[in-house]
């Protein structure tokens, strides 16, 4: 009974957004939906409103990568995600497309960034395959992935790191990294503090705000996340031997 009346209310109300929209052009209707909910989301822009499968059911991505669904005329808004159910299973629609959209994107971005902006960490021999890495100094799995760099290493990866302060740039993890990337020696700075130990808390032109904003934009929404040179991304600790498979070492 609870879903049927939870199925009729939302009949109701998708009903009633479409007469509404319907007496809208498409414009009019996407400044309405724009207008009602950035008046509610000041901290974020809205970048884009697009249509989904789901009549009546629009898409409003912000500038920080995250996106709501709302009704057609901007009334209800729903904050999660958007299954499909297939003959395959469950499909996450948002995560399929911006994954398909993102990863030439993500390629041509992480060309242009500069080895001399992020701490690396190379093979003493051949560099077999290179992994861009976004970390955050206080995350557990960043740490557990940091203490096997050696094997990583050994298998010809070299690990790139960037920035991703999880926390946010007014956080005290923020302040650390900005530490690491001031340090003289950002290897050593970037073990020590991945080991738990004390570093000099330095500030200078850094990066990594800009690192932090750059993985919120090609999806990044943890650490540690890695990215391939074609801009496939891999979030999660990724043990070595899995991670040469993936990247077609073995």
């Amino acid at each position: 009974m609870r879903i049927s009346g939870l199925f009729f209310v939302y009949c109701v109300a998708t009903s009633a957004a479409l007469f509404q929209s319907s007496l809208l052009s498409a414009a009019e209707a996407y400044d309405q939906i724009r207008s009602k909910i950035q008046a509610v989301a000041s901290s974020s822009q809205i970048i884009g409103i697009k249509p989904t499968a789901v009549p009546g059911l629009m898409e409003v991505e912000f500038d920080n990568g995250k996106a709501v669904y709302a009704s057609s005329d901007g009334e209800y808004i729903l904050d999660g995600t958007l299954f499909k159910l297939t003959d395959q299973g469950v499909v996450d629609i948002r995560g399929q497309r911006i994954e398909a959209e993102l990863q030439p994107v993500r390629k041509e971005m992480i060309s242009s960034l500069d080895t001399e902006d992020m701490v690396v960490f190379s093979p003493a021999g051949e560099v077999k395959a290179t992994v861009y890495a976004f970390t955050d100094v206080d995350c557990g799995y960043c740490r557990k992935l940091h203490s096997e760099m050696q094997a990583y290493n050994d298998l010809g990866i070299e690990v790139r790191y960037l920035a991703f302060p999880r926390a946010g740039t007014n956080s005290h993890s923020y302040d650390k990294m900005v530490a690491i990337w001031c340090a003289e020696d950002r290897q050593s700075a970037m073990t020590d503090s991945k080991a738990g130990r004390s570093i000099a808390m330095k500030s200078c032109e850094n990066p990594v705000s800009d690192q932090y904003a750059l993985g919120n934009r090609v999806g990044v929404r943890g650490t540690p996340a890695l990215m391939t040179v074609d801009g496939e991304l891999m979030p999660g600790y990724v043990p070595a031997p899995r991670l040469a498979q993936a990247l077609g070492l073995n």
